[in-house]
């Protein structure tokens, strides 16, 4: 029942328990329906977007602050400018295959137009335009690959007097050319290849050698005794390899077959005894001391015999006909029955090594 109000009280009208009841009761209810307003979230009211200044709002879902928030700071979902124009400047699959085919068309006819027969020939024997002379300046050359053969006693300044020339010839700033030496297989002194470049400013440079290096090795075959307060040159005269038939038995010597720097390794098993010793083992280039390659001296008082090793290596650079010799100083005391000398071990222990190891004799400072 609904709660009904006593309207026409009067100054002494009694109050009774009734009526406090009555009143209880509707101060009860009164908060019931209150409470059930609250929690009624079906519009109870019928109240309108437009009552309530919503009109222009659309009835879809909203999405929460923390979820707006995310999906802001989301870097992989967005792109900056500069991303938005990468990616609209992005070739299509047709544009791609285009400049493609246009990119195959450009490389096709730049060949044709520059790798023709006119730009890579052979220039046989007796054509006006070969050029056989190594002083010839390099501007006198034609453009693009050319070959031209260099035959036997030419002696206008290649490596070899009989060859093949090779040509690389782009312009006078850009110009190599390669001498190949083949002649005689059988004879590794006529086989090798050099290189070298012409500079517009200042002519042709020096050939330098790239393969084809040249390898001595030497050993003894008698006993040498040695001259004391002395020089004395060794006799290495028993061939072991001469890839260029380079080294001169009679004189003892290697003859350099070109323009280029050798390594030397030299080991010597000395004849000796127990009493005053001096030796010095020196390689000679062209006649005069160059290096000394090992030193041996002591003071020793019991006469008995006391054989020693001298060993040592040196780079030499020398030019084509250049020769190496070698030498051993000795000084020692006691007479002549016991003087010293060089064995005639094996090549494990006497031996004169000698290996090309670049195709450049390079100036001094």
């Amino acid at each position: 029942m609904a709660y009904e109000a006593k309207t026409n009280w009067l100054p002494d009208d009694p109050i009774n328990e009734g009526d406090v009841n009555r009143w209880e009761k509707g101060i009860k209810d009164a908060h019931t329906d209150l409470a059930s307003h609250k929690n009624d979230m079906n519009n109870p009211h019928k109240t309108t977007k437009g009552q309530v200044g919503l009109g222009n709002v659309d009835n879809v879902q909203q999405a929460s602050k923390q979820d707006f928030d995310n999906h802001v700071n989301d870097a992989e979902l967005h792109i900056n400018k500069e991303e938005r124009e990468n990616w609209n400047n992005k070739e299509t699959p047709e544009g791609a295959k285009e400049k493609a085919k246009q990119a195959l068309t450009d490389a096709i006819n730049y060949v044709n137009s520059n790798f023709k027969n006119e730009n890579l020939i052979c220039i046989r024997d007796g054509d006006e335009r070969a050029i056989v002379d190594a002083r010839t300046p390099g501007t006198d050359y034609p453009e693009g690959i050319t070959f031209i053969g260099i035959y036997e006693g030419n002696d206008t300044g290649y490596p070899l007097g009989y060859g093949l020339i090779k040509n690389e010839n782009l312009n006078k700033w850009r110009f190599a050319q390669y001498f190949y030496g083949n002649g005689d297989g059988t004879k590794r002194k006529n086989i090798g290849t050099w290189i070298r470049h012409w500079w517009d400013s200042t002519g042709w440079t020096k050939w330098e050698k790239i393969s084809g290096f040249a390898h001595a090795s030497v050993g003894v075959s008698d006993v040498q005794y040695l001259k004391q307060i002395d020089h004395t040159k060794i006799a290495f005269n028993r061939k072991i390899k001469d890839s260029h038939d380079a080294f001169d038995i009679k004189n003892n010597r290697f003859v350099a077959p070109n323009d280029g720097m050798y390594l030397v390794n030299v080991g010597l098993y000395m004849i000796n005894y127990a009493m005053y010793i001096n030796f010095h083992l020196k390689v000679y280039l062209n006649g005069k001391e160059y290096k000394t390659l090992d030193h041996y001296r002591g003071y020793f008082d019991n006469g008995k015999e006391m054989n020693l090793g001298l060993n040592g290596t040196a780079t030499i650079p020398m030019n084509k006909g250049d020769y190496v010799e070698i030498f051993c100083y000795c000084n020692y005391g006691g007479d002549e029955t016991v003087k010293r000398g060089i064995t005639d071990k094996n090549d494990a222990y006497n031996f004169f090594d000698i290996q090309e190891v670049g195709g450049l004799n390079y100036p001094n400072v």
